[in-house]
């Protein structure tokens, strides 16, 4: 056992880049006065079921209520490891951030009431402040969360964009030829 981070900063500055790792794809992106949460889950099953499924190792490296106020949630896909449902919930509640995902995820949003999901096809970009911006970027993966939903909603990476220069979040992926159009697109 760890004892978790110690809390980071409400916010950094125009031109400051800071980058807390949290646990497995989730990581706390702060650039430019903007918060930003990759795949958050807290839960301690990724699981339909809070009572069976795989069960966490170790307890994310940052508490919950450690947290900064979070602007911008960007879900890589939704298998139950990066599209929480339960911690999506908390963060909806607490902050009330747009939350982004690939084509088809708003839905999932919707019927789980959890407001501020807003879906994104690949190459689309979304400009959060004056400095900010947030890309959805191809990835090699796939998607399913129940029986017959097999790739119903898209996989994506997401590009963050700011003064500091651009930060690439990959999600899930394989090897592919999007990472040289990725670096192509934004150098």
């Amino acid at each position: 056992e760890t004892e978790p981070g110690v809390p980071p900063p409400d916010r950094v500055g125009v031109g400051e880049l800071r980058i807390t790792w949290i646990n497995h794809s989730t990581t706390l992106i702060q650039m430019d006065g903007v918060n930003v949460l990759t795949d958050p889950i807290w839960s301690d099953r990724p699981s339909p079921f809070s009572f069976m499924g795989p069960k966490r190792y170790r307890d994310p490296g940052l508490r919950f209520e450690d947290l900064p106020p979070i602007d911008v949630v960007v879900v890589s896909h939704n298998h139950y490891d990066h599209f929480d449902v339960p911690t999506l919930t908390r963060l909806a509640q607490q902050d009330s951030p747009r939350i982004l995902a690939g084509l088809g995820s708003q839905a999932i949003l919707e019927a789980e009431e959890i407001n501020g999901g807003h879906d994104l096809d690949w190459w689309d970009e979304l400009q959060i402040t004056e400095h900010v911006s947030i890309t959805a970027v191809p990835a090699q993966h796939w998607s399913k969360r129940g029986i017959g939903d097999t790739n119903n909603t898209l996989w994506a990476g997401f590009v963050i964009k700011g003064t500091a220069g651009p930060v690439y979040y990959s999600g899930d992926t394989g090897w592919g030829p999007h990472f040289e159009q990725i670096r192509n697109h934004f150098g």
